[in-house]
C-alpha cells in the first residue's frame, strides 16, 4: 500500500481519518515502545470497538489489513463503521480502497476478487484516483466482475486527468496493444513518457522495449538499455530480466555475453518473485552458466516460476521429472505438469 512508510498512527489518520483527539487510546498505541506495549493498545482497542466504538471499529478494521489483528473480523468492522461514521472513507475514499487492497492481495490464502472489486468500485466513486485505476484493471482482466474494457478506459483516463502515473501507463499498453483505443505506437509512447515522467518505474522498462525493437521511434539499443537500467535500479522485475536476457542469449547482444552478469540480474528478478527470473535462474544452474551446475537448484526454480504458470517452467519441471533430472522420477507428476504447460502456452499465445 502506498501509505505504508510512514509511522503506524499516521497511516491510521490518514486512511481512516481518526485521530488521537477523537480516540484517545490511539494515543497508547503512538507511545508504545516495544510490541508488548502495543499489543496491550491494541487490545484495549479491539475492546473498545466491541462495544460499538465506530472510530474504533474502522481503526481495527485498517489494523487487520496490517496483519495487526486477526482478519476473519475486517468486513463486519469495516461494515459496522463504514456509511455511519463521519468521513468514514478517509481523505477520498482512502479507507474503501485500503479494504479492496486486502481482499486483493495476492499472498493472503482468503483473497477474494470479488470483495475486491467491490471495496475498490465504492473507492473509485468517492473519486480515490488509485482506486479507479484498479477497479479499472478489475473491469480490463474481469477480476471479480464481469469484463467492461470501455468503462476501463474510461477510468484510466479519469485518473489519468489527475496526473496519476499508472494511468498513463495503462492507457500506454492500451494504445500499444489496440485494446480499448485505437492502436497508435506514438500514442502509447507519449503515454509511457508522461507516466516515467511521474514516477512511474515500470514505464521505463516499457520505453526500453519500443527503443529495443525500433517500434514507433528510431531503434536505438544504448537508449534501450539506458531505460531498463534505471528501471531496474528503481527495482522493476522486468527490466532486471531483460537485461539478464541481454547478457545472456548470444543472438542478441553476441559482443558482450557474459554469464556471470546474467546470473546477476536474474538472482536480483527472482528475489522479487518474478516468473521469469526464476525461470532463467533456474536454466542457469541447469546448464552450469554463470554459477556452478545444479540440477536440484534448476528444479527448486522450477518449481517456484511454474507456481505463477510461466509455461517454459512447467515444462522443464515436466522434463525433469519425466526423466529423473534433480529429482526423483515421476511419470504421473511430470504428465501433469506437461499438461498445465499446454495449457498455459494456449493463454500466452491466446
Amino acid at each position: 500500500m502506498q501509505w505504508e512508510r510512514i509511522s503506524l498512527n499516521k497511516q491510521i489518520s490518514r486512511v481512516t481519518g481518526v485521530t488521537g483527539k477523537q480516540l484517545p487510546i490511539l494515543k497508547e498505541l503512538k507511545t508504545a515502545r516495544t510490541p508488548e506495549e502495543r499489543n496491550v493498545a491494541i487490545k484495549k482497542l479491539r475492546k473498545t470497538a466491541r462495544e460499538g466504538n465506530e472510530r474504533a471499529q474502522c481503526v481495527m478494521g485498517f489494523l487487520c489489513c496490517l496483519g495487526f489483528a486477526k482478519k476473519r473480523a475486517r468486513k463486519q468492522l469495516y461494515g459496522a463503521a463504514v456509511g455511519r461514521l463521519t468521513g468514514p472513507c478517509g481523505p477520498g475514499g482512502v479507507l474503501l480502497y485500503a479494504v479492496g487492497d486486502d481482499y486483493y492481495e495476492v499472498k493472503d490464502t482468503r483473497q477474494d476478487l470479488e470483495e475486491a472489486a467491490y471495496w475498490y468500485r465504492r473507492s473509485s466513486a468517492h473519486g480515490y484516483v488509485p482506486a479507479q485505476v484498479l477497479y479499472g484493471d478489475c473491469l480490463f482482466a474481469g477480476e471479480g466482475v464481469e469484463p467492461d474494457i470501455p468503462t476501463a478506459i474510461r477510468l484510466y483516463k479519469s485518473a489519468a486527468d489527475g496526473d496519476y502515473a499508472m494511468a498513463f501507463r495503462r492507457l500506454g499498453d492500451c494504445a500499444y496493444l489496440g485494446i480499448g483505443i485505437d492502436q497508435n505506437t506514438d500514442l502509447a509512447i507519449d503515454y509511457f513518457q508522461k507516466a516515467a515522467r511521474l514516477g512511474c518505474r515500470d514505464a521505463l522498462w516499457r520505453l526500453g522495449d519500443l527503443y529495443l525493437q525500433g517500434e514507433g521511434v528510431d531503434r536505438n539499443v544504448a537508449l534501450a538499455e539506458s531505460f531498463y537500467e534505471e528501471a531496474a535500479e528503481a527495482g522493476v522485475a522486468s527490466a532486471m530480466c531483460m537485461l539478464g536476457d541481454r547478457y545472456y542469449y548470444d543472438d542478441i547482444n553476441p559482443p558482450e555475453t557474459d554469464y556471470t552478469e546474467a546470473v546477476r540480474w536474474y538472482k536480483k528478478a527472482a528475489r522479487l518473485e518474478d516468473e521469469w527470473g526464476l525461470f532463467a535462474l533456474g536454466m542457469c544452474y541447469f546448464h552450469g552458466r554463470g554459477v556452478s551446475q545444479s540440477h536440484k537448484k534448476a528444479v527448486k526454480y522450477f518449481l517456484r516460476s511454474g507456481a505463477y504458470g510461466c509455461p517454459d517452467a512447467l515444462w522443464h519441471l515436466a522434463s525433469c521429472y519425466y526423466n529423473g533430472i534433480g529429482i526423483k522420477k515421476n511419470k504421473k507428476k511430470a504428465y501433469r505438469y506437461y499438461r498445465e504447460a499446454v495449457k498455459m502456452y494456449a493463454i500466452y499465445n491466446e
